[in-house]
C-alpha cells in the first residue's frame, strides 16, 4: 500500500501526513545474475562492530570510510573509479551517506556493488529523524509511482525539438544572406546550446531512463553533448555531484566558489582554503577592488561572458587525469575538440569579420541565460559554515534539510517549463534528482506539503523575483566587501 498523502491544495491548509508501511524499508532484489554471490558475501565480511566515533576516523583517500544503512563500507580502494567523482565520496569519507547513496543510485545497483566493500556494522547508530524518515517515504512512493522513469516519447521529442534548434541555425546562417538572419541564427544557437544542456543534465542524473535497468551510457552520451555544446561533461559531472552532496557549503561547493568575480557572503573575505579545488580562494586585490564591492553591477554583463571561464575549466580538467574520471577524459576531450572545429567554421561561413564576432558574442550571451537560471536557484540562499568549525552541523545538516534550504525555486506557468528545463523545480530535484522531468510539476506539491509539515523553508518565486532576490544578496555582500580592510581581518585572527 502506498503512503497516504494528502495534498497541500489551494483552499486547504493540511499538510503531508505520511503513513509507513511494514514494506517500506524492504530494498529492490540485488542483481539477478549473482543475488545470492552477493548476498554471501555481505555476511562474511560483516564480522566488524564499530561505533560511530570510530568511523569518524577513517576520512582520508588512502583510509575512507562510510557508513550506509547501518553497515561500514571501506571505500579506500574504490574512490578513484568512482564514476561521479572522487570528491563526492571524500566528502562523506567517516561520515553516515545514506541518503546521499540512495539520492544518486538505484536500490539494485547498491544492493549490487556495495555487498563487496562492507567490513561490518555501527553499534551505536542514531535512529533517522522523523523528517528523515518522511523524506524516504516520499522517495519510495515516487519509486512506487513509477516517478523516477520517463516515457521514450518524452525525450523523442525534446531530441526533435533540439536537433531542429540546430538546423534553423545552419538555414539561418548558410542559406540567408541578410545580417539579420545571421544575428537570428546567433540567437537560436543560444538557445540550442542551453536546451542540449537540459537534455545532458538529465541524463548526468540518471532521470531519462524509461525503465529501472535501462543503462544510460553516460560516457558515449556526455561526449556526445560534449560535442555539440563545447562544455565538458566529465568535468561537468566532477562538480555538479560534489554541489548536489554538499550545496552551498562555503568551503567546499564548486558552484559559489567563484573568488575573484563573486562572493554571496562575507564568510568568503576571508580566503578560504577550497576542498574542492584544493587551493585558497583568495580574497585579493582584485577581489577587494574591482568585482566584489561592485558585483551587483557586474553579475549580468559577467553571465553573457560566463561560457568563455567554462571552456578554460573543461580545458583545465580534461588536460589533467582528475577526480576519477580517467577512463572518460580522453573521449571527452576529443569532443571537445570536435566541438572547437564545427563551431569556428560555422561562424566564418558568414561574410565579415563583424558579423563573426557579433555571432560569436551574441550567441554566447543568448547561452549566459543558462548561467543565470543555475545562480538563481542557490546563490540568494543561506550559506553554510564550514563543517570543520566545531559545533557546526555538517553541511548544514541532514541531506534533506541542506538540500530544501539552499534551493529556490521558480514558480512559473506550464507553458515556460521549456525554457526552465526543469531547474525550476530545484527543491525537488536537489532532493530526488533521479525522478523524471516530465514528473517533477505533479509532485512539487508533495514535497512543498512535506516541508511545510516539518517548518523547513521551502522557497518559490517569479523568476523576476529570482533575479531581484540575486542582486539583492550580490549588493549585501558588496557593501559588506566596502567595509572590509586586510587590516580588520588581521586584528580578528590574531591571537594572544
Amino acid at each position: 500500500m502506498p503512503p497516504h498523502i494528502p495534498l497541500q491544495g489551494p483552499e486547504s491548509d493540511d499538510v503531508l501526513v505520511l503513513q509507513r508501511s511494514e514494506s517500506s524499508e524492504s530494498a529492490l532484489p540485488a542483481e539477478p545474475e549473482s543475488p545470492k554471490q552477493a548476498a554471501s558475501l555481505s555476511r562474511q565480511r560483516q564480522n566488524g562492530q564499530y561505533t560511530v566515533e570510530e568511523i569518524a576516523r577513517h576520512n582520508k583517500k588512502d583510509d575512507a570510510w562510510l557508513i550506509y544503512n547501518n553497515q561500514v563500507l571501506d571505500v579506500s580502494k574504490w574512490v578513484a573509479h568512482h564514476p561521479g567523482g572522487e570528491q563526492t565520496i571524500l566528502r562523506f569519507a567517516g561520515m553516515d551517506a545514506t541518503d546521499e547513496l540512495r539520492a544518486f543510485h538505484d536500490d539494485w545497483v547498491l544492493d549490487k556493488k556495495l555487498p563487496h566493500l562492507v567490513i561490518g556494522t555501527v553499534v551505536d547508530a542514531p535512529a533517522p529523524s522523523q523528517l528523515v524518515q518522511d523524506f524516504r517515504e516520499l522517495g519510495e512512493h515516487f519509486d512506487k509511482l513509477g516517478y523516477f522513469h520517463v516515457s521514450p516519447w518524452f525525450y523523442v521529442q525534446k531530441i526533435m525539438f533540439v536537433m531542429s534548434l540546430f538546423a534553423c541555425v545552419l538555414w539561418l546562417v548558410l542559406k540567408e544572406e541578410s545580417g539579420a538572419a545571421h544575428m537570428l541564427g546567433a540567437v537560436v544557437l543560444g538557445i540550442f546550446w542551453q536546451q542540449f544542456a537540459f537534455v545532458g543534465h538529465d541524463c548526468g542524473h540518471m532521470s531519462a531512463r524509461t525503465h529501472a535497468r535501462d543503462h544510460i551510457d553516460v560516457k558515449n552520451l556526455g561526449a556526445l553533448v560534449t560535442f555539440f555544446n563545447g562544455i565538458s561533461v566529465a568535468w561537468w559531472k566532477a562538480t555538479h555531484n560534489v554541489h548536489h552532496a554538499v550545496p552551498n557549503t562555503v568551503d567546499c561547493d564548486p558552484d559559489i566558489a567563484h573568488l575573484p568575480v563573486f562572493a554571496l557572503h562575507k564568510k568568503m573575505f576571508d580566503s578560504l582554503f577550497n576542498k574542492y579545488h584544493g587551493r585558497v580562494m583568495e580574497f585579493d586585490w582584485a577581489a577587494r577592488n574591482i568585482f566584489v564591492p561592485f558585483q551587483h553591477f557586474w553579475y549580468y554583463p559577467i553571465m553573457a561572458f560566463a561560457r568563455w571561464n567554462l571552456y578554460i575549466q573543461s580545458v583545465l580538467f580534461l588536460s589533467h587525469s582528475n577526480d576519477g574520471h580517467k577512463g572518460r577524459n580522453m573521449l571527452d576531450l576529443m569532443a571537445l575538440l570536435g566541438y572547437f572545429c564545427w563551431m569556428p567554421t560555422l561562424a566564418l561561413q558568414l561574410p565579415s569579420w563583424v558579423e563573426v564576432v557579433a555571432f560569436v558574442l551574441l550567441s554566447h550571451a543568448v547561452a549566459g541565460l543558462l548561467n543565470v537560471q543555475i545562480t538563481l536557484s542557490h546563490f540568494s540562499q543561506p550559506i553554510f559554515d564550514s563543517p570543520d568549525k566545531e559545533g557546526v552541523a555538517k553541511y548544514g545538516g541532514d541531506f534533506f534539510s541542506r538540500n530544501v534550504i539552499s534551493s529556490l525555486d521558480v514558480a512559473c506557468p506550464t507553458y515556460l517549463d521549456w525554457f526552465h528545463g526543469g531547474l525550476q523545480f530545484q527543491t525537488l530535484h536537489h532532493c530526488y534528482p533521479r525522478i523524471g522531468r516530465q514528473h517533477l510539476r505533479k509532485t512539487e506539491p508533495l514535497i512543498a506539503s512535506l516541508c511545510k509539515k516539518h517548518s523547513l523553508p521551502y522557497s518559490s518565486k517569479s523568476f523576476w523575483d529570482c533575479n531581484v532576490e540575486i542582486v539583492k544578496t550580490l549588493k549585501s555582500a558588496a557593501l559588506d566587501a566596502r567595509k572590509w580592510s586586510p587590516l580588520i581581518y588581521e586584528s580578528m585572527c590574531a591571537q594572544g
